[in-house]
């Protein structure tokens, strides 16, 4: 057979960098920095909820496709509580086994083969074999250190965009740096978006794990960006379940 086996798409990418240093982790009995590992568990009362469900046959059988409606509702809940962005559980709102899977499907369903997708530079590695996937051409744009921090230059990414661009895959908190785009380079993103007419995925798996007072404003609250934005937030993240991949 001279064919691959693995679809040609992927055959840059070996072994995910977090599989490796998880598994040199375990087998020197090392503390593990290399993956996104919460320090303890998360609260009791969320574990003993899920047990209940367990219990009461919730959850036990194929839920909806879109995710089970209270969950729906909840996730709505939440960004009109906490940045007034109001959704609709019912069309707006889609539940997937891990924010991982949600970038993927993400990717799939708006990247045709040809199209170009910036991507912040150093990303979490899924995003370079999911844009493979999909056939599309990353376009990498450097955060580079100043100040203690890494920074956005926004005229590198504003040269970053071409005719072949259609969306900008954005992480803010920012994996793995940190960093936590302001507000006015989040409106610099959205003007470029709206102007270009450009898609965008927020990766916000870190919206409540900011410090040192910084602010985590979702770009879907920017004047035209909420249906142009695909926004991806991780109860995992929030809550410390990391393993857990329900709804």
């Amino acid at each position: 057979m001279t064919r691959p086996l693995l679809n040609r798409r992927l055959a840059e990418f070996g072994t995910t960098i977090f599989a490796e240093m998880s598994a040199l982790a375990l087998s020197t009995g090392s503390i593990n920095l290399g993956q996104g590992f919460p320090d303890t568990d998360g609260p009791e009362e969320i574990r003993e909820a899920a047990v209940r469900a367990l219990r009461d046959g919730r959850g036990n059988q194929y839920p909806p496709g879109p995710g089970v409606p209270e969950l729906r509702t909840a996730i709505a809940d939440h960004q009109q509580s906490r940045y007034a962005l109001t959704f609709d559980p019912d069309t707006e709102v889609l539940v997937t086994a891990g924010a991982t899977e949600a970038i993927a499907a993400s990717l799939l369903a708006l990247v045709e083969p040809g199209d170009e997708v910036i991507a912040l530079e150093p990303y979490y590695d899924s995003y370079a074999a999911c844009i493979a996937m999909a056939g599309g051409t990353r376009v990498p744009v450097t955060l580079r250190p100043r100040d203690g921090s890494y920074h956005l230059d926004l005229d590198e990414l504003r040269d970053a965009i071409t005719d072949r661009t259609r969306l900008i895959l954005l992480s803010t908190p920012h994996n793995p740096t940190g960093t936590v785009l302001t507000r006015d380079e989040l409106s610099a993103i959205a003007t470029l978006a709206v102007e270009r007419d450009l898609l965008v995925i927020t990766d916000e798996v870190y919206e409540h794990l900011t410090f040192d007072g910084a602010e985590h404003i979702p770009l879907a609250s920017f004047p035209g960006m909420r249906d142009r934005t695909v926004t991806i937030s991780s109860a995992g993240k929030t809550y410390s379940f990391t393993g857990w991949k329900v709804g």
